[in-house]
């Protein structure tokens, strides 16, 4: 049994390395994302800020506050797609690192009952005799 339960201790070590391995790039993935959101949030108060003047304004200034709501909804725009590009990579990092953390855990699990499993079949047989 030892033999096992130390084969399983092994694979345990593989499959947390797997899973610290696949929850680091999940992160990094995570961080990007959270980046991007927060430039299309800062872009889109850029936006609302610029036509939430209420002063009165004149032709050459109604042109350049057109000019900047252009620029920076083109911003919006690109951001936005920007991000719809990294979201599927970043629900396959999502399911690999819950994978492999489950995995891991399994692993885990089984080696544990394992030894449960032997400590109680010793108490057995030394209770038997």
């Amino acid at each position: 049994m030892s033999r096992q339960t130390d084969a399983l201790a092994g694979l345990g070590r593989i499959a947390r390395l797997k899973a610290d391995l696949e929850m680091r790039r999940f992160a990094a993935f995570r961080a990007h994302v959270d980046a991007a959101r927060q430039r299309i949030g800062q872009l889109e108060d850029e936006l609302q800020a610029l036509y939430r003047a209420e002063e009165a304004f004149s032709v050459s200034e109604a042109r350049l506050v057109n000019a900047l709501a252009r620029d920076r909804s083109l911003a919006l725009l690109g951001a936005e797609r920007d991000l719809e590009r990294m979201l599927p990579g970043y629900e396959q990092a999502r399911q690999a690192a819950a994978r492999e953390f489950g995995r891991a855990e399994a692993v885990s699990a089984v080696r544990d009952d394992m030894i449960a499993q032997a400590r109680l079949d010793r108490a057995r047989r030394a209770g038997g005799t």
